[in-house]
């Protein structure tokens, strides 16, 4: 039997050499990978700016501190919309009174914190979330309870204020403790007290004023002088005359002063807000009745003297973070009027 021949295996070929590179190809790849990895820097750059940026505007700013009071921090975002919520029940002119209703903003968001945290244990008022419930009811003219008609209604008029459900209950929560303090300084105010009936001329400065003292020295009239130069609206065309005033009234700054005068003698010039003033008592009365409206305007005033004193023990801040920082306000203010 023929053995069969094993074959041979085929020669494998050997592997070719690899060329070594060039001095000129390892510098062409050397000037690619470089300008590979400067376009991925400066792409990098640019990214991380406009990140940054982004990060600035739509996180940073808008979740940054605006307004403390006590161990309580409201955001610039929050201070904006309820500055926008304010432009709403107003009508601005010029820049100056966008710059009062952003002052006016603080003051309200300041005092409602100073409510909400010392109202129930320093004047002993406090809202209960039925209350709460009820007063919004009111506010979207339901009048009964059904709860379907009023999620019905309020789910718009959240969208139009622009609060979540917690930030309109919270506001309507201060607007009740503000009345329920209102009635108990009221319960404050005498049923009678010591009244003047007296009249002033208002003007812009020191020089002005003593100048108005000696012509009414020299026998002019004080309601004629008011007319011609005081500068209060409110009472210049009355010859400067304000009616019964109690002193609760008055500005803290002169109240007393006022009281001190003799009936029929003018004051010298006494500073106060907006410039100097010329004061006449006309009449006392130690034990008159005080009327409704004065009533009203005392307790607006016990009212304001009890949150400055919050201030004080709370360390409220003379300036909030909000007003220092021009880039923040920049941010409210844009998204406030819609800039």
């Amino acid at each position: 039997m023929v053995k069969k021949r094993r074959q041979r295996p085929l020669p494998i070929p050997p592997r070719p050499r690899r060329r070594p590179w060039s001095r000129e190809f390892r510098l062409q790849v050397a000037v690619i990978s470089g300008f590979v990895l400067l376009l991925a820097f400066i792409t990098g750059m640019i990214g991380l700016g406009f990140f940054q940026d982004y990060y600035e505007e739509h996180v940073q700013l808008p979740n940054s501190k605006a307004i403390q009071v006590g161990d309580t921090t409201l955001s610039v975002d929050y201070f904006a919309r309820r500055l926008k919520l304010l432009l709403t029940s107003i009508s601005l002119s010029d820049t100056s009174q966008a710059q009062m209703l952003i002052a006016t903003d603080v003051s309200i968001l300041e005092r409602e914190e100073l409510l909400r945290q010392r109202a129930p244990a320093d004047l002993g008022v406090s809202v209960s979330p039925e209350e709460i419930e009820l007063e919004i009811g009111d506010r979207l003219g339901l009048m009964e309870n059904n709860p379907e008609a009023f999620a019905k209604a309020y789910e718009p008029e959240l969208k139009k204020s622009g609060l979540s459900d917690r930030e309109y209950r919270r506001m309507v929560e201060t607007d009740l403790l503000s009345s329920k303090a209102q009635q108990v300084f009221s319960l404050s105010v005498p049923k009678t007290m010591e009244l003047v009936r007296m009249r002033q001329i208002q003007v812009g400065t020191e020089d002005e004023a003593r100048s108005v003292v000696e012509r009414l020295n020299g026998g002019e009239d004080f309601g004629n002088l008011a007319q011609e130069l005081s500068l209060d609206s409110a009472t210049k065309a009355k010859g400067g005359e304000r009616d019964w005033v109690a002193r609760d009234e008055l500005d803290l700054s002169y109240a007393g002063k006022v009281l001190a005068l003799e009936v029929g003698t003018p004051s010298q010039p006494i500073p106060g807000p907006g410039g100097y003033f010329i004061f006449e008592v006309e009449e006392k009365q130690p034990d008159r009745e005080v009327t409704p409206e004065q009533q009203s305007t005392i307790s607006s005033s016990y009212f304001s003297l009890w949150a400055n004193e919050q201030k004080t023990l709370f360390a409220v801040p003379d300036v909030q973070p909000l007003l220092l920082d021009t880039a923040k306000l920049q941010w409210a203010a844009n998204k406030a009027f819609g800039l």
